[in-house]
């Protein structure tokens, strides 16, 4: 009885296995004439939108071509694009009719090769090599955020240094203070501009959206360079610390000045003792 059992249970595993097998053999020819076969294709028709941004970026009326083209997405298909949407961007749209995220991923994909000076021949390779489109485009929406948090930090560091040294700085009337409502430790003031002068007409504290909006304005007017910005806005921060120092000092001697006095003292004698260590040394 148990060998008619174990002979069931080997024809059922047999037959198990042969359909597998079948199986296999479906999905790898599905795979290689859908998956692979679509891929190749999607990579070589995103070659020739890619040899078009080149054409493009070599046009002499570029910006005009890429109004036409706004303008036939709206009017023609009902396609509105952004203010900000790239040149490359419009272009894939206007070619495509794809939705935004698809337009955006391969939009990535062209902009990256561009930036990167890959040949027209070569542009297939690039993709497969870099895995492919939508890889770039996480890599890249990586990038971006990483430097916006880079940005973001200078910028407010940037604001700290400014507080030693203002671009200017006033004193509001008592009796308008309790007009102008709200305070934390930015605030935006509302003016108005007439004939050179500022007229403060309200004062709104700076909440986490608003303070979004205010850095974000801020990073506009800083260089491109991170790098050189970072190490420019690195050294004015250095020397904030240093006269916000120098003023804490100033005031302790305004108001408690034999507090003030055994600071110095105290000062005079770790410059005597590091100067004796380094005559020793």
């Amino acid at each position: 009885m148990s060998n008619i059992i174990s002979s069931n249970q080997l024809v059922i595993s047999k037959t198990l296995i042969s359909e597998a097998d079948g199986l296999a053999s479906e999905y790898e020819s599905f795979y290689s004439n859908y998956i692979v076969a679509g891929r190749t294709a999607l990579y070589q028709s995103l070659g020739k939108m890619y040899a078009l941004a080149q054409k493009l970026d070599q046009s002499a009326d570029k910006q005009e071509q890429v109004a036409s083209m706004r303008k036939i997405l709206s009017e023609k298909y009902n396609i509105r694009t952004q203010e900000n949407t790239s040149d490359v961007a419009v272009l894939v749209r206007y070619i495509t009719r794809a939705d935004r995220k698809t337009t955006h991923v391969y939009a990535r994909a062209i902009e990256a090769a561009k930036a990167n000076e890959v040949p027209e021949l070569h542009f297939a390779r690039y993709l497969e090599q870099e895995g492919g489109v939508e890889r770039i485009r996480a890599e890249g929406a990586e990038s971006a955020d990483t430097d916006l948090s880079k940005r973001l930090g200078i910028a407010k560091m940037y604001l700290n240094a400014r507080r030693a040294f203002p671009l200017t700085s006033f004193k509001l009337n008592p009796k308008s203070t309790i007009q102008l409502e709200g305070s934390s430790d930015l605030n935006v003031l509302i003016c108005s501009e007439s004939e050179g002068r500022q007229y403060v007409l309200a004062k709104l504290p700076i909440d986490s959206t608003l303070e979004k909006k205010v850095l974000d304005g801020l990073l506009q007017q800083l260089p491109n360079d991170l790098r050189n910005m970072s190490r420019q806005v690195t050294e004015f921060h250095k020397k904030a610390i240093k006269k916000q120092s120098k003023n804490t000092f100033k005031a302790i001697v305004k108001k408690r000045p034999v507090l003030a006095a055994g600071m110095l003292r105290i000062k005079r004698i770790r410059n005597l003792t590091a100067q004796s260590n380094n005559q020793s040394i």
